[in-house]
């Protein structure tokens, strides 16, 4: 995914003030517009009008924990919270790099709404340059959602966000790329859900990134 399509569709849906995507679309829509004056994820806590980075930490469990890293950017106005996550494969660096410019390149001052920025969820494959799985417990970290907390790290890792991102934000965008083993063209997933609103609200998300290629799942396989 090219960086500049990253940045064009965050400040897009940042700044549109459309409605959430979520089922329960009354209460989180409210919960983002609320005006607080401040946003904490992990320990980031962004000020209104300000940018702040920290960590999103995975506790230690069966295996080893460990932190990812986050951005939180709280805009100068109050809007919907769209959070941006990539590098759930560690070696699919192109999304990687489109969040990390998301990060020095979004103004606060010119923002409504919150970005949550996670450019490396699967940070022991990306420092192993591990495809495809986390190399500690050999899992996919996006086949794991919504996530155990006494689980394996993928699964921690997944509980963690779940809670941490997931749950706060109005709006969602899972960055991915090619592989170290893969040569993609550009495309996204629609998913269909049968929720009409939510579908509607994806489907414009997808669209707006301008691609020539859309792939409509409903039926997309876990892995066992």
């Amino acid at each position: 995914m090219k960086a500049r399509e990253a940045v064009s569709l965050a400040v897009l849906l940042s700044l549109s003030g459309s409605t959430s995507s979520h089922p329960a679309a009354g209460a989180r829509a409210q919960s983002a517009r609320d005006g607080r004056p401040a946003f904490t994820v992990g320990t980031a806590t962004a000020q209104r009008g300000q940018k702040a980075l920290g960590v999103l930490n995975v506790p230690a469990g069966v295996d080893a924990g460990y932190d990812m890293p986050v951005a939180v950017i709280h805009g100068a106005h109050p809007g919907p919270v769209l959070a941006v996550v990539s590098g759930a494969h560690g070696s699919e660096y192109a999304s990687i790099v489109a969040v990390e410019q998301l990060i020095t390149s979004v103004s606060p001052a010119e923002l409504s709404g919150t970005l949550v920025l996670l450019p490396i969820v699967n940070v022991p494959s990306f420092e192993q340059i591990v495809p495809h799985v986390n190399p500690v417990d050999g899992k996919s970290m996006n086949r794991f959602y919504p996530g155990n907390p006494s689980g394996t790290q993928t699964e921690r890792a997944s509980h963690v966000i779940t809670k941490a991102v997931v749950e706060p934000c109005d709006h969602l965008i899972d960055l991915h790329g090619g592989d170290l083993d893969e040569n993609l063209r550009p495309y996204s997933y629609w998913t269909v859900t049968g929720h009409q609103q939510q579908d509607a609200v994806s489907r414009a998300m997808a669209e707006a990134f301008g691609l020539a290629y859309i792939i409509i799942s409903t039926d997309r396989p876990k892995d066992p």
